[in-house]
């Protein structure tokens, strides 16, 4: 197919056209997308932090319930967040089991 007139500037000016339109638009977006990766991979980092805290509370609140101390204090567990374990109604020690064998193989 024969096209009449010289394509040649009416195509760069087409092409310049395009680019300082589409240019920044696309510079725009990509820079968009990287300051979202960016906060989101924070984000993350963030959550990470405070489930590890979280986990750290639980297992001493569990510890702690069932009579064991770590002798450390996680900094984030909170006097509202400890957990009172109450003693016993009878204080008896409990009954002691003999381990040693003191009979005789026939």
């Amino acid at each position: 197919m024969l096209v009449g007139g010289d394509l040649g500037f009416l195509s760069s000016l087409v092409v310049a056209a395009f680019m300082a339109v589409f240019g920044p638009v696309s510079g725009f977006m990509v820079r968009r997308k990287w300051r979202r990766s960016v906060a989101r991979r924070d984000e993350i980092k963030m959550l990470l932090v405070l489930a590890s805290d979280e986990a750290v509370r639980v297992e001493l609140q569990a510890a702690k319930e069932y009579g064991y101390d770590y002798g450390y204090r996680c900094e984030s567990l909170k006097e509202e967040y400890e957990v009172f374990v109450e003693t016993p109604a009878s204080s008896a020690p409990p009954p002691t089991i003999s381990t040693s064998y003191s009979g005789s193989f026939n």
